[in-house]
């Protein structure tokens, strides 16, 4: 049987990141072509972990494919199409085809969000090297 271990984080690290997640959602709002359509625990949900995982592959120089999101995000394809839609009305992401394959559709973020997405990682850095540097 395996035992459960209790999670252990500095102190103020995991406020420090809940700070910024909701930074980031804040972020995405003003992206909001219609605010009918968004709510925040909406964002502070499975849109979140879309976007932060098309994010950060992006960073990676990766653009993950319609299955690599829904299967990333452990959500249900019909999901992750309703929320990739959204996105892409919110100028947040789009849909590339993919060079190799005509069939395969790739996600990479906007260029106008791209820029506030690294914006918003060397900020969530910054909050954690903040949180180290004073325990050390």
């Amino acid at each position: 049987m395996n035992e459960i271990k209790p999670f252990k984080y500095r102190e103020g690290e995991l406020e420090a990141l809940l700070s910024v997640r909701d930074r980031f959602v804040s972020m995405i709002e003003i992206y909001a072509v219609d605010e009918a359509e968004l709510d925040r625990s909406k964002l502070l949900g499975t849109i979140f972990d879309t976007v932060f995982f098309i994010g950060i592959s992006n960073l990676r120089d990766h653009m993950p494919s319609m299955k690599e999101v829904y299967l990333n995000t452990n959500e249900s394809r019909n999901r992750s199409l309703r929320h990739l839609e959204l996105l892409e009305k919110m100028k947040v992401v789009e849909r590339v085809t993919d060079g190799k394959d005509s069939r395969v559709k790739r996600i990479t973020l906007t260029d106008a969000f791209k820029k506030d997405f690294q914006e918003f990682i060397e900020q969530w850095i910054d909050s954690r090297n903040a949180v180290l540097q004073s325990i050390a």
